[in-house]
């Protein structure tokens, strides 16, 4: 009982030179968006057609992408390789021409490969770092819009997974010397402080990620044996509201994943005051994956035993598309779930060996795989239809 069987209604080329890397894709209109590590790629969602293409200038590599391309705007974040990844360029995602460019000095290299961008775009205003906060832009011209500076003693710290945006709130994650880290919630609109606050850690932190903005969800994990490895969850108005170890006797969360060293991509996915991950380390074999959905308590809504791993989540405010290999043949399953409930809504099988590190989109009436690069005859994108 596994639904019905789809064929891939089209399939990209693989990147030649094989050398190059997927770091991520967006979703537009009637198009999907393909960054890999010399520009981007536009290709049509019906029928695959390479509508546009942006080059990076020069032997510059993509290193850093928004997470979302607002308005048909997305930004892109290059540098020589194994240099500093300081210049930033926002692009039109309808015809793939650049609109500005900027520079960013004192920005991080992000090539951790959990690593979450250190720029976003969210409405009308792309966020660039500036020395030790942020700066917000006019997404189409680039134009000054404000300037925010973190609480004294603190520091916005460039390309460690702590910066996300929506079209309520940019969150990040700040160092405020020794072990101590907080959380800092801007306007984006104005660049107004609406809070800012400790996170609750003791030792020496190896990860203050944002996983969310709105709500504002944080994942922070201590070094050590006995290191704490939490997620911590917040109020609008910027209250603590719980704190969860992500381990415990019914498994463990996965939070990062491997791939897409572009494109902020996060193993656990928050939708309103759902926190939806996989589960690792309760099932008889390794390799086996639960789906969970959470409260911002860390309760438990809801749990679904897959057959395999996860190699695909996307969420809505309503579904959970989660896609993992089969254990016979070339095909993948493609599991849809309530958000609220974790009940099955749709199950399909698709034509194409599930990706080892796959991002999976939904756009209009299609589901799109796009690969990393690391399997230089694989296509990037493949599209189904949903």
């Amino acid at each position: 009982m596994h639904g019905e069987t789809y064929d891939a209604v089209w399939s990209a080329p693989p990147d030649r030179p094989s050398s190059l890397r997927g770091k991520g894709a967006w979703t537009t209109g009637n198009a999907i968006v393909r960054v890999r590590s010399d520009g981007a790629i536009g290709y049509g969602l019906a029928d695959g057609a390479k509508k546009w293409a942006f080059q990076a200038p020069g032997a510059q590599v993509v290193c850093a992408m928004s997470e979302s391309a607002d308005r048909a705007v997305g930004l892109l974040a290059y540098g020589r390789e194994g240099a500093a990844c300081e210049d930033v360029a926002a692009v039109d995602l309808g015809t793939g021409k650049g609109l500005w460019t900027s520079r960013v000095v004192q920005t991080t290299r992000t090539r951790q490969p959990d690593a979450r961008g250190a720029i976003a775009a969210t409405g009308d205003v792309a966020v660039l770092p500036a020395g030790k906060g942020l700066r917000g832009l006019d997404l189409r011209t680039g134009k000054a819009r404000w300037a925010w500076n973190p609480p004294k003693g603190c520091a916005f710290v460039q390309g460690l997974n702590n910066l996300t945006a929506s079209d309520k709130a940019i969150a990040l994650t700040l160092w405020c010397g020794s072990d101590k880290y907080g959380a800092a919630v801007v306007d984006p609109g104005t660049g107004a402080s609406r809070w800012a606050t400790r996170l609750p850690t003791s030792a020496k932190v190896e990860t203050a990620a944002v996983v969310s903005a709105d709500p504002v969800v944080v994942h922070t994990k201590e070094g050590g044996e006995r290191g704490t490895d939490q997620i911590v969850t917040f109020t609008p108005e910027g209250r603590q509201r719980a704190a969860f170890p992500t381990s415990t006797g019914n498994g463990d969360l996965e939070v990062t994943r491997t791939g897409f060293g572009g494109k902020p991509v996060s193993a656990l996915q928050v939708q309103k005051d759902v926190i939806v991950s996989a589960v690792k380390g309760n099932r008889e074999y390794s390799f086996e994956r639960d789906i969970v959905g959470l409260t911002l308590e860390g309760r438990e809504l809801w749990r679904v035993e897959l057959g395999g791993g996860v190699n695909g989540l996307f969420t809505t405010s309503e579904t959970v598309a989660v896609l993992n290999s089969r254990t016979l043949g070339d095909a993948s399953q493609l599991t849809v779930l309530s958000i609220n409930t974790g009940e099955t809504i749709q199950q399909a099988t698709l034509t194409m060996a599930a990706p080892e590190n796959g991002l999976l989109l939904a756009a209009s009436s299609y589901y799109l795989i796009v690969q990393d690069g690391e399997e230089s005859d694989s296509a990037p994108v493949t599209v189904f239809h949903r």
